[in-house]
């Protein structure tokens, strides 16, 4: 018998146990040892397939990619800001420190109020791009945007008035930073300005609502949102500004309509479950307003909100303990909060704790102090003289006092722009950094302090 062929090309031979001889491999495995039989005779063809493939892989991530980004842009441009988050998720799975996703992240996160993720994302961008114009902007919308508008003054003008991409963003970043300082004066005309320009830019009319809401005109303010909701169905942030302010007007019908859509679109957001939970309230469902509630607070089990909520209707049914548990982790999470401070000091009373009630009144009464005294400056002297460093100073120790840190590092930080040799306002940091544990921080005040101090007094 001849011997059998066993020439380089030819599949190997197995063993057959049963017969005592050499068999071919089975079906199984000449489909896994195609490929390498591919490889070895035809190796050229074999790398080009590869090279397509490679390509087709790369092609369709950078594709997938591409798509996302201009959708963020496309619904960032249209303040569709949740929908522009859940896009930019995408792209930062893919490709996180590219240069528009940075851009993008940071101005979704100060809409949204999250500006320590902005600060990230824009200083993420600086250390891999460097201080380009695309930067020079961003940071000049984000420092304007959080209240820093007398310093930015210039330059947002000027890209107003030079139109452009960059005119409609300028416009928010001026009318949302002087809201936040307060200066209601110069919101208003700049407001008016944008409407007289565009009367049915869904934006500026959203900005027009919130400004109506802070001057107590609630009518106003729901027509304003019914309008952008007319022009644009998908605008969450207003339907979600007319929810709240129907629950807050205690209509429960009109409120839970708004959010049958949100809950749909919005699932995850803490304030839509709250909401949910108030307007069935007000709807009289209570049992399915607790299930709600407890929905949330699984969800987001240090929301503020939710705490409160939660612990006052505890406190009605008469769980007083459960009260002052969910209701002190609520005022940890939220100090400034003079209802939930409220809540918690009835429920210590009830729950005999006659010492913590006491105090808790106490601190009570200092906040609502507080508030009177920030409406008094508003509506006076704040709005005569924005810039009078003494009056931003009074304004970041109401802050600290709210437990608003950052909140008063901004207004500490608008004293010393308005007058950087504000001795107070140094004096103030040196304590506020120190307490912060940033030393060198509380040093360079403590230096500018003392240095200013030992000027002689001028009569």
């Amino acid at each position: 018998m001849s011997a059998p062929n066993l020439d380089a090309t030819s599949p190997p031979l197995e063993l057959n146990p049963a017969l005592g001889g050499m068999r071919r491999p089975g079906r199984v495995a000449r489909f896994f040892l195609a490929p390498v039989r591919f490889v070895r005779r035809r190796p050229f063809w074999a790398v080009a397939l590869l090279a397509l493939v490679a390509l087709f892989v790369v092609g369709g991530a950078w594709f997938w990619f591409t798509n996302n980004l201009r959708a963020a842009e496309r619904a960032a441009d249209r303040w569709h800001n949740a929908e522009a988050a859940g896009r930019l998720r995408h792209c930062q799975w893919l490709w996180p420190d590219q240069r528009e996703v940075l851009v993008l992240s940071a101005r979704i996160a100060r809409r949204t109020g999250d500006a320590a993720s902005a600060d990230t994302s824009l200083e993420r961008y600086d250390q891999l791009y460097g201080q380009d114009e695309t930067l020079a902007f961003e940071l000049l919308y984000h420092r304007a945007y959080l209240g820093d508008v007398d310093t930015t003054a210039p330059a947002i003008r000027s890209h107003i008035s030079a139109g452009g991409p960059h005119a409609r963003l300028a416009r928010e970043a001026v009318v949302a930073g002087l809201m936040t300082r307060y200066r209601y004066l110069e919101a208003h005309n700049a407001l008016g300005e944008w409407l007289d320009q565009d009367p049915d830019d869904t934006l500026a009319l959203l900005l027009r609502g919130k400004f109506l809401e802070s001057q107590m005109g609630f009518e106003h303010a729901i027509a304003a949102y019914r309008r952008v909701l007319e022009l644009d169905p998908d605008l969450l942030e207003a339907r979600l500004r007319l929810a709240t302010l129907f629950v807050n007007r205690r209509n429960g019908e009109d409120a839970i309509e708004q959010l049958v859509v949100l809950r749909e679109r919005l699932p995850d957001n803490a304030q839509v479950h709250i909401l949910w939970a108030k307007a069935l309230s007000l709807q009289g469902r209570t049992a399915e307003a607790r299930v709600a509630l407890d929905d949330c607070l699984l969800r987001h089990p240090d929301n503020s909100d939710a705490l409160l909520e939660r612990g006052a209707r505890a406190l009605a049914e008469g769980d007083e303990q459960a009260a002052v548990d969910y209701l002190g982790r609520a005022i940890k999470n939220d100090p400034g909060n003079v209802a939930a401070r409220h809540q918690y000091a009835l429920a210590l009373a009830r729950n005999r704790q006659q010492a913590e009630a006491k105090r808790e009144y106490e601190t009570i009464k200092q906040l609502e102090a507080d508030n009177e005294r920030v409406l008094a400056l508003v509506q006076g002297p704040l709005q005569r003289n924005p810039r009078d460093p003494a009056l931003l100073h009074e304004l970041a120790h109401i802050a600290l006092r709210a437990g608003q840190v950052r909140e008063a590092l901004r207004w500490f930080d608008a004293a010393l722009q308005a007058d950087p040799e504000h001795l107070p306002t140094h004096q103030s940091l040196v304590v506020l950094y120190r307490d912060l544990d940033k030393p060198a921080l509380a040093a360079r005040h403590r230096a500018v302090a003392k240095q200013l101090s030992a000027r002689p007094q001028t009569p």
